[in-house]
């Protein structure tokens, strides 16, 4: 199960996502800030192909998501702004939970929003844990906050951590309450001893503190699913088919590109049991 996570930054990438998926051979597409036209887009994804990507429904404006499943393989469960949450019911192993995100940018919104939208997030996730009946459940997308930001971190937030180890005790008893961790990958991309960029995006500023890397797109995954993921299957694409996603100061080429790097994942969901 491959799926690959996309900010376009409102860019015509037509060129490029068909090779990407290709490479990568993407089971699940995930835009954000996307303009393309659907038509034009699966029009241009399936050119020669075999498997074909199909729209199915969404009603996030804000997230596109293509698919090479079925229809109805691809269950709406419930939409809120940046918001999309499906069940997916692959043709192999068990159906597992989407959650698609894209959250507001910080250009607009203060720490402390970014902080309540990440509870409402984890209340969506967990309504939809508890409808489905079970955790298996993959979030991702562009969260606008970095893996040590409150929001992620918090036990009413997401509630995702650094360490396997600590997400498989499930969960962890905070005022009273029993609250599911997330494994978050993430946090290993941090900085230059990262396999890959230090991050996903790059932002620059003459304020006293600056990060200049930021990993604002990640991938949180249930303890549920731990067995079946591969902290190397993660990749954050700098490059594909001859093409470098990086300028020459080896930052995010948002003149030709986007702004925000591709995060791929692969998740073995054929051998759970």
């Amino acid at each position: 199960m491959n799926v690959l996570f996309w900010n376009l930054n409102k860019k015509n990438l037509f060129e490029e996502l068909p090779a990407l998926t290709r490479q990568y051979d993407v089971d699940i597409l995930i835009l954000a800030e996307s303009v393309l036209s659907d038509v034009d887009l699966l029009t241009a994804l399936n050119a020669g192909q075999k498997r074909k990507f199909l729209l199915p429904l969404n009603l996030s404006e804000r997230l596109k998501i293509y698919t090479r499943f079925v229809r109805k393989s691809v269950i709406p469960v419930s939409d809120a702004g940046g918001i999309a949450i499906k069940q997916i019911v692959p043709p192999l192993g068990p159906d597992f939970i989407l959650v698609a995100v894209h959250l507001s940018s910080k250009l607009h919104l203060r720490e402390i929003d970014h902080t309540m939208l990440s509870v409402r997030l984890s209340e969506m996730i967990c309504e939809a844990e508890q409808r489905i009946g079970h955790q298996r459940t993959v979030v991702v997308g562009d969260f606008n906050m970095n893996p040590f930001e409150n929001g992620m971190v918090s036990a009413d937030g997401l509630h995702a951590v650094m360490d396997r180890r600590i997400a498989l005790k499930k969960e962890r008893t905070v005022q009273g309450k029993a609250r599911s961790f997330f494994y978050n990958p993430l946090w290993s991309r941090l900085g230059d001893m990262s396999n890959g960029p230090p991050g996903t995006y790059h932002y620059s500023s003459s304020g006293q503190a600056c990060l200049f890397w930021n990993s604002f797109d990640q991938v949180l995954i249930r303890p549920s699913l731990l067995d079946f993921f591969s902290d190397q299957s993660l990749e954050v694409v700098t490059r594909f088919n001859g093409t470098n996603l990086l300028n020459e100061s080896g930052q995010p080429n948002k003149q030709q590109f986007s702004d925000h790097l591709p995060i791929f994942i692969n998740l073995s969901l054929e051998e759970v049991a």
